[in-house]
């Protein structure tokens, strides 16, 4: 009898607790409780055509960069892709606007792009670099009416050079060009163009001394807080004085980056631009870069202890190669910016580590310094270059280039995304998130399709069969 009663007691204290929990929370399969993912989705804008007897393939050659702007001044924005741009909203393509970003071989001459009103005229420029056929920066000056070939300007005649980052170092407003050289050469130092109000627009400065940071990666970021811009690279911070255009700046060697299994002779490259930002919220600028032609994508934690700055890394990924390149930017709308980044298709026409793994296109949240992946795109490639496939090329095999790009092209005020790669120009329009509310079925009703048996409705039941005689 006793543990009768025990038994009912244990009963009636679990139903008692299944329906206080009821009561105060939602039930386990409340559609808007899961958690949610941002919906992203891709359009192909232009690509290479698949003819492999004229040596046009599926992975290019096509321009590995893109600029968002507006050209034509109606208040959408536009893509800039290599030698060609495309008008919002239907994306027309308009050919060979400007030089440069020329075909050589298996590749297109414009290994950075970036955007800004050189001349003051009210229009968005391009400024593009190259490092085979026209060596050097340039910017192309925006006239204002389609049809109108875009006016060469040279910034830098110079080689071995990889970009530029676009930022404010002199003080004066975010129109200054941090100039990246890949290649050390005696006499090479990292230099920096001044934007000045009146022609020549640009006045040079050298940053530091000789060979000091010449590498592949550079960015810029206030990394002392002191309310002036730095400039980061793989190997440490050059510290803005006070007159930057005048004084001296301060190299800082805190850290070196290095990722795995880069080429011999590219040992420490970074992507372009390492991005500075407070990635743990404790209110110290943190650094993010990503191996350029190896594996791993890493965060380095800023530290202040008794005045004295040190910076620990933090793997972010260590298992996928080749960011060449990443954007901050607020895609959810919380007033908090995300990490994208992902892998260079086939970089160095296939002759990087890794070349055949996955191409991607990620994009991170973070909190307090921990990350989270969210996948964009992600694509196997190793099938497609097996002996003997003669089958049809991948759709949507699509990587981040050497530099994408960050704007709300269709207006819904959401942050879109813009990749340019070997396989084609791609935008990522962000719907925002799902809202997973139970309403009416979207599809055709089951009724309309000829043919259909409503399986489901009662039918009369034949007679009964009586048995023979």
């Amino acid at each position: 009898m006793f543990r009768r009663m025990m038994l009912l007691a244990a009963i009636l204290l679990g139903v008692w607790c299944v329906m206080l929990l009821s009561a105060g929370s939602p039930p386990a399969d409340a559609v808007n409780e899961a958690p949610k993912e941002l919906v992203f989705v891709p359009v192909k804008i232009d690509g290479p055509i698949h003819d492999p007897a004229r040596h046009t393939f599926w992975f290019g050659p096509f321009a590995e960069c893109s600029s968002v702007l507006d050209i034509d001044g109606d208040g959408k924005l536009d893509i800039a892709a290599g030698r060609n741009y495309y008008l919002a909203p239907n994306w027309t393509k308009h050919a060979d606007y400007r030089d440069g970003a020329a075909t050589n071989g298996p590749d297109v001459d414009d290994n950075y792009e970036g955007t800004m009103d050189v001349n003051n005229d009210g229009r968005m420029d391009v400024i593009s670099s190259g490092w085979m056929l026209k060596q050097g920066i340039f910017w192309y000056e925006n006239p204002g009416k389609p049809g109108v070939k875009w006016q060469s300007h040279t910034l830098l005649q110079a080689d071995g050079l990889e970009g530029m980052v676009i930022g404010n170092l002199s003080g004066h407003g975010a129109k200054d060009v941090l100039v990246n050289f890949f290649a050390k050469k005696a006499g090479r130092s990292v230099i920096w163009f001044e934007h000045l109000d009146q022609a020549p627009w640009f006045k040079e400065h050298t940053l530091g001394p000789e060979g000091v940071g010449v590498i592949h990666g550079a960015g810029i970021g206030d990394i002392n807080g002191d309310g002036r811009d730095d400039v980061v690279t793989p190997s440490g911070w050059f510290e803005a004085p006070q007159r930057p255009t005048e004084q001296p700046w301060i190299w800082h060697p805190d850290y070196q980056f290095a990722g795995f299994g880069a080429a011999p002779g590219r040992p420490g490259g970074a992507g372009l631009p390492i991005l500075v930002y407070d990635f743990n919220g404790d209110g110290l600028n943190d650094i993010v870069m990503g191996s350029d032609h190896g594996y791993g994508l890493a965060w380095f934690e800023q530290k202040m202890e008794n005045g004295k700055r040190s910076f620990v890394q933090h793997w972010i990924e260590t298992e996928y190669p080749t960011f060449h390149t990443m954007a901050l930017a607020d895609l959810d709308g919380d007033g908090k910016p995300e990490l994208i980044t992902g892998k260079q298709l086939l970089a160095h026409n296939g002759g990087d580590v890794g070349a055949l793994d996955p191409v991607f296109v990620f994009y991170y949240t973070f909190n307090k310094g921990h990350f989270q992946r969210h996948v964009l795109s992600y694509s196997y490639l190793e099938p497609y270059f097996a002996p003997g496939y003669n089958g049809p090329p991948p759709t949507f095999a699509i990587g981040v280039g050497m530099r994408l790009s960050v704007g709300d092209l269709d207006g819904d005020g959401r942050q879109d995304i813009v990749v340019a790669c070997r396989s084609g120009l791609y935008v990522f329009f962000n719907k925002g998130y799902p809202s997973r509310t139970r309403g009416r079925n979207p599809l055709p009703d089951r009724d309309s399709y000829p043919g259909n048996v409503n399986w489901e409705a009662p039918r009369n039941a034949p007679p009964p069969v009586k048995p023979g005689r």
